[in-house]
């Protein structure tokens, strides 16, 4: 889900990122930030989280951090353990 806001830029040339999408991203002071252009004029602010940070997405706690698989590979070992525990509880 795309959310937008308006900021504006401050005498100083700084931009201020709205608290609610610094708490989405888990970002605080300090936090490293990747700005970017693109050749059709638009501005991409990406975070440049190096550690795992938890987010309480409306009262679920989610983890944000790399892959250490791929999706596919979990999902199919998620399935393979709850055919397997159903199957033993039979």
């Amino acid at each position: 889900m795309e959310v937008k806001f308006k900021t504006k830029i401050d005498r100083f040339g700084r931009v201020v990122i709205p608290k609610k999408i610094r708490n989405d991203f888990g970002l605080s002071v300090n936090s490293e930030v990747e700005i970017e252009t693109t050749v059709d004029n638009n501005i991409i602010i990406r975070s440049k989280q190096a550690k795992p940070f938890v987010l309480d997405k409306d009262g679920v706690l989610v983890v944000c951090s790399e892959p250490t698989e791929s999706f596919e590979n979990f999902l199919q070992k998620d399935r393979n353990d709850r055919i397997e525990k159903t199957l033993k509880e039979f």
